[in-house]
């Protein structure tokens, strides 16, 4: 009976030496099969409009970068080493967000003015821990229509919130809005001067709207100031001529606008060409009876 009772537990340490290792090893597994996630976190100010984040969420997964959809992120700020909430956001199907963020006079910067704004996500079952934070003092864009010599121009400074100063020898973009992709004017490069100023001419024979031109003036991804960008109406376009030829009777309208020539050509052409046909069918079948 001892030698029984001794013979089980020996059986039952082996089987426990076994699948120890196998229980350890399926669980460190499982672990090491979590993704890292990459946090991208952008800072974009419209002047007159509520400033955002957007985030993109991506992940190395079979050894390719792939979209993180679906997953949800806290975003504060942080100020004297300590965190403060601001909300919560989630990624669409294309691993992105937007989160709108209040006033920055509800936001606190350190002594230098920078505010530092972060956004944290805490894991799941199939991707780590991850976050991102990213840091900007706070930016106005300044623009004026103007005319000099019979020429448009848009001018536009460059300041500082905290101190007011202009801020000098930044490369500021102008470009026209349209619907898939803005339309660059002036040069390449516009740089600041000493007082923080561009001054851009446009050129003429732009078509908008009514004669009237969107035009957006964009501080992009600095490095202090993150993206800064100022939209501005202007009456310095030629207007668009709605075609209305389309609902009209002509070769490229619809088929229930079709000309008319082209309607009496076709009928005519079919009873030349039936026409005969017919008659001889006719003639034929009258043939045959008559035997």
């Amino acid at each position: 009976m001892r030698k029984s009772i001794s013979y089980l537990s020996g059986l039952r340490i082996v089987l426990w030496i076994f699948i120890l290792p196998l229980v350890i090893f399926s669980s460190y597994g499982q672990e090491v099969k979590k993704n890292s996630v990459r946090i991208k976190a952008d800072y974009i100010k419209v002047m007159n409009s509520q400033s955002y984040l957007d985030i993109k969420v991506i992940s190395r997964i079979d050894r390719q970068m792939q979209d993180v959809p679906n997953i949800e992120m806290e975003v504060y700020y942080e100020f004297d080493n300590d965190e403060f909430p601001l909300g919560k956001t989630k990624t669409n199907m294309s691993g992105a967000s937007r989160f709108f963020l209040p006033p920055l006079t509800e936001i606190k910067a350190d002594s230098t003015g920078t505010y530092t704004l972060g956004v944290s996500f805490g894991g799941n079952e199939n991707f780590k821990r991850g976050s991102r934070s990213v840091s900007f003092k706070d930016a106005n864009i300044i623009t004026q229509l103007l005319e000099i010599d019979s020429t448009n121009y848009i001018k536009a400074s460059l300041i500082n919130v905290i101190d007011t100063m202009p801020v000098v020898n930044s490369s500021m973009r102008v470009q026209v809005q349209r619907l898939i992709r803005p339309l660059k004017i002036g040069e390449d490069f516009n740089y600041t001067d000493e007082n923080g100023t561009i001054l851009v001419p446009v050129e003429a024979g732009i078509p908008g709207p009514e004669g009237i031109l969107t035009l957006e003036v964009v501080l992009a991804d600095s490095d202090d100031y993150g993206t800064v960008k100022a939209i501005t109406k202007a009456p310095y376009g030629i207007p668009i001529v709605r075609d209305n030829s389309f609902n009209e009777r002509s070769l490229w309208a619809p088929r229930d606008r079709t000309p008319y020539f082209i309607l009496i050509f076709t009928i005519l052409l079919l009873v030349l060409t039936w026409g005969p046909i017919m008659y001889l069918i006719r003639n034929l079948y009258k043939i045959y009876k008559s035997q």
